[in-house]
This record gives C-alpha cells, structure tokens and sequence, in this order.
C-alpha cells in the first residue's frame, strides 16, 4: 500500500492557496464569502455558494469540515472503529448518519448519487484524472502540495477557503499551535531528542520509516523533537517523497534516541521477533513507544485540528517517558 501511495507524490508543483471572489462577494449564511475559487495543485475550483451536502475523501478531511461546524453527507470509514467513525468526531456529528465510504478506489457512481455540491480531498491520494472526473459531479478541491502530503494546517486552510471561511480557518490553526507549544513546552525532556517515526507490516524484510515532509513527522518536530541526522539524508535522496522503506539490514541508520512504531493488527509481534530490530539502541533502552490502539495510531497519522487535542495528551507523555530512558544511553 505504502509504495502505491508513494507513487502518486512525484511530479505535482507546490502551488500557493488563494481566495478570491468571482464578482462582488457575498456573504453566506453561516459567515462565509462566496463565490469563492481555490487554487490548488490540479487546478482551480469554483465555490458558486455555501455548500451544504460535502463529501470528503482521504484521510481526516471530515475532521476538518466538522471543525467548521458542517456534517459532510459521506466521508471515509475506519473500520478499525466499531461505528467506522473516529471517537473525537462522534459528538460533532449531532446524530447525523453520514454515509461511510470505504478506503480505497473512488466509487465516481456511488458520489454522484449523492448529489454533492462540494467534494474535498485534501488529504488523499486524488490524481489528474479522478480530480477530473469528480468535478464533473461537484466542485472539487485537493491538496496544495502533493498526494498523501497535506498536513493538518493545509488541510483546514484549504477547507476554510472552499467554505468560504479563510479567517476561522487561522484561528482553528492558530489555536492547535498554541496546543503543540504549549504540550511540548509542559515535557522540556523532548527537546532536541531525535526520533524515528515508522511501521512494519508482517511478512516484510523492513521498516517504512517517515521523512520530514510528512505530517506526523512535522508536528512531532513542533514539540521540539528532532529529525536525525540518517533520516534528514534520507529525505534528501528521496524529494517529495514522504516515507521510504529501510531494510532490516541497514536499519541502524535511523537509529534515534527515541523511536515510535505504528502497528496494525499482530504486527508489532512480528517486528519485536526481528532480531536486526531489537539491536536500535532505542529498543535497547526502552525509549521505544508502540502504538496499536486505533485511538493512538490515527490520532498521530490522521493529524487534525481535532485529532491532535484529543490523541496528544495521551501520546505525548509516552514520548517524554521515551526521553527520560534515553538519557540513559
């Protein structure tokens, strides 16, 4: 899966957010400014009114239409959840049922048929042609930087914009920075430790380890961690790509004092028995974080404006455990 994601990020131009009116704007119902017209890295979209039935594909993007205070008629289904829904969006969701769409291939018939007026995709992997196609049935806006490389802020940004609401979208931002700040400046253990952030899925020969253009890694980094100097080179050799698969046999190269590994269902078990893996000095230490419950696993790689208030203050004291251990090095 990671390599067919990684296949979408090269080749897009980093383009910049805009919003503009068509003509004399006027003022929506609910405070947002339309026609509105968002530039993104596939092209432009047209935002005619206030839209009211969304659809959001991707990672997260119900996250951030819910932050809004809107109830998107169908976003994606995390099965790993009993209801498919993540806990910290359940009560932003009023009682209504969104219809729940499985991750994956876009089912084009399926959104049709539900007479969207706004799809976004911020978070996802939307190419050329989906995007193409999907605006045939309703205005629709992607990402500004890449497939699979929107970060929580660009993903409320460009939502703001397509609502219409540019300005709540930087307070809603403004507000989760603080958030970081303040959590990070609360456990000064984790300044200028180094991290490793990746996963293993059973049956590999090596770790998918996270580079620092991807999101999770961007907001570890706002709590004062530090990417390594291995996975800094990394990145380097791989240009807008956001993650790279490490074999087993040179995994000492993003060794770190501290190391945080996502696992899915038995795999962690299957990791801890590689004994390449357990030779990390951060494993060694104990400065090591494994994340298999679903709350923390998506709370710290679907990064929202609401995720990370709800998924942080339980993840981040397990960091600082982490760099107490590492001290011991």
């Amino acid at each position: 899966m990671m390599r067919r994601l990684k296949s979408f990020v090269r080749g897009f131009a980093v383009l910049t957010l805009s919003f503009t009116a068509l003509t004399a704007p006027a003022m929506a119902e609910e405070g947002g400014m339309f026609p509105a017209t968002v530039k993104h890295a596939l092209g432009t979209t047209a935002v005619p009114a206030d839209p009211q039935r969304i659809v959001t594909l991707g990672w997260s993007g119900e996250d951030a239409v819910l932050a809004f205070g809107k109830v998107p008629v169908a976003m994606t289904q995390y099965s790993l959840f009993e209801r498919g829904v993540f806990p910290w969006n359940e009560p932003k969701l009023g009682g209504e049922k969104p219809m729940l769409l499985a991750q994956g291939e876009v089912d084009f018939e399926q959104i049709a048929a539900l007479k969207p007026d706004l799809i976004l995709g911020v978070y996802s992997g939307v190419d050329d042609v989906a995007w193409k196609r999907l605006s045939t049935i309703a205005p629709t806006v992607v990402y500004r930087s890449g497939p699979w490389l929107a970060n929580w802020r660009e993903q409320t940004e460009m939502t703001g914009a397509a609502l219409g609401r540019p300005e709540e979208a930087r307070r809603l931002i403004d507000a989760t920075n603080t958030f970081l700040r303040d959590l990070g400046s609360k456990h000064p253990d984790l300044k200028g430790k180094t991290f490793a952030f990746g996963t293993y899925f059973a049956g590999s020969s090596g770790i998918v380890v996270y580079l620092p253009d991807d999101p999770r890694v961007e907001a570890l980094v706002e709590l004062g961690l530090m990417v390594p100097p291995g996975i800094m080179a990394l990145g380097t050799s791989a240009p807008g790509d956001f993650s790279v698969s490490v074999s087993l046999e040179e995994i000492s190269m993003i060794d770190a004092d501290i190391l945080i590994m996502w696992y899915g269902p038995g795999a962690r078990a299957a990791a801890e028995a590689q004994p390449l893996f357990n030779t990390l000095g951060a494993v060694k230490r104990g400065a090591y974080v494994a994340l298999e419950d679903p709350i923390d696993v998506w709370s710290t790689s679907a990064l929202s404006v609401l995720s990370v208030p709800y998924g942080f203050p339980r993840f981040v004291p397990r960091l600082a455990e982490a760099a107490a251990r590492a001290e011991e090095k």
